[in-house]
């Protein structure tokens, strides 16, 4: 499972790299999406960036050229995958409640009956 920073960054790659087979993408343009909620050193965005790696989200490969430093990403099958992933934990995790709040309006009203019936 990953922490919100990788998910904040993974939500990130998926939306620049979607339609493409890879992309060249500096930690400058990364840690400006992420910084409205969180601040990133290099050093804790390349951890981040490794973490990916090894969970099998993305292919990376690091870049230190005339203009900066630079990731060259490629989505794998589970990164391509992450949104639709992410949704379907929210829709289950709604489904969920809406399921126990059903079944305690309806342990209430049976309580309510028999307490009708037996007093």
């Amino acid at each position: 499972m990953l922490e919100k920073k990788e998910k904040m960054v993974m939500l990130f790659l998926c939306e620049i790299c979607s339609g493409k087979k890879s992309y060249l993408i500096s930690a400058d343009q990364i840690a400006e999406y992420i910084s409205h909620k969180y601040v990133l050193s290099v050093a804790e965005l390349d951890e981040i960036m490794l973490t990916l790696n090894k969970e099998n989200y993305i292919d990376l490969v690091f870049s230190d050229g005339k203009k900066g430093y630079f990731y060259c990403i490629s989505l794998k099958n589970k990164g391509v995958t992450f949104k639709k992933d992410l949704n379907k934990r929210k829709i289950e995790l709604i489904m969920l409640c809406v399921r126990t709040l059903g079944i305690t309006i309806l342990s209430f009203i049976v309580g309510m009956i028999l307490r009708a019936i037996f007093t």
